[in-house]
């Protein structure tokens, strides 16, 4: 089984990326499930992204797994109740942050108050990480050693030019993740689970702004055995996320 750990699924900017859209991808990429976020970032300009979000995530259980709520911690309590309702009340699994839109770094103290509120919650945050200066891994690493008792995922690990500063934070601190979608090596899964080992990787691809068969590819070509395959495909999103998962096993 693969679970494409981060996924998107939302109208906005453009992309028409909707449930039915995300599923005729994931058929083409061989993905079984995914755990998706949307594209704005709540609250904000957009009044029906949540509920739009909502929607999207229970339009098929079977095929999209779990979902990360966007938040923009900018908006501080109202922000905050957002979070918490929609982890108790309406089935939200993770907290996605994107240092970039929301033009506050991971190591700022608004984000630090949310990412451990999530492990308070005892659900991972997704980051979206890269070459932009709000978004590099040395800062991720900042808030990691902040919040000890989250579980943090570093999305697209550090991205083109900063893959290795990613490596060292989650060498350095048990609680980062690592999701390399998005960088260009083939080998940078395989690199992955050598620093940290295959418990503390996970396999996603960032659709559609990255076709799976893209992620496929490195991943088929980063000689895991069977069992680190499974882990990095589906176990380790499972465990995080509060996933059930059917084993032969």
């Amino acid at each position: 089984m693969i679970i494409d750990a981060h996924a998107h699924c939302d109208v906005r900017f453009g992309w028409i990326h909707t449930p039915e859209v995300l599923f005729g991808i994931m058929a083409e990429g061989g993905i079984d499930k995914a755990c998706i976020t949307g594209l704005a970032d709540i609250p904000g300009d957009d009044d029906e992204a949540y509920p739009r979000f909502v929607a999207a995530l229970r339009s098929d259980p079977e095929r999209i797994a779990a979902g990360y709520l966007r938040i923009n911690p900018w908006y501080g309590n109202r922000a905050r109740d957002l979070f918490i309702r929609s982890v108790r009340e309406d089935g939200i699994r993770g907290l996605k942050l994107h240092p970039t839109t929301i033009i506050l770094p991971p190591n700022a103290p608004a984000v630090i108050e949310f990412v451990r509120l999530a492990g308070e919650l005892r659900v991972p945050v997704l980051f979206h990480s890269g070459d932009e200066p709000n978004a590099l891994p040395l800062q991720i690493g900042k808030c990691a050693e902040a919040c000890p008792d989250t579980d943090i995922i570093m999305g697209h690990m550090g991205g083109t030019f900063f893959w290795e500063d990613a490596l060292r934070v989650a060498q350095k601190y048990p609680n980062v993740y690592l999701e390399p979608s998005g960088n260009p090596l083939p080998d940078i899964i395989q690199k992955a689970v050598r620093a940290v080992g295959a418990e503390r990787v996970v396999f996603g691809t960032d659709m559609p702004a990255i076709h799976p068969k893209v992620e496929r590819y490195k991943l088929d070509h980063a000689g895991l055995t069977p069992d680190q395959k499974e882990l990095v495909c589906s176990r380790n999103i499972a465990r995080l996320m509060g996933l059930k998962l059917n084993s032969n096993r």
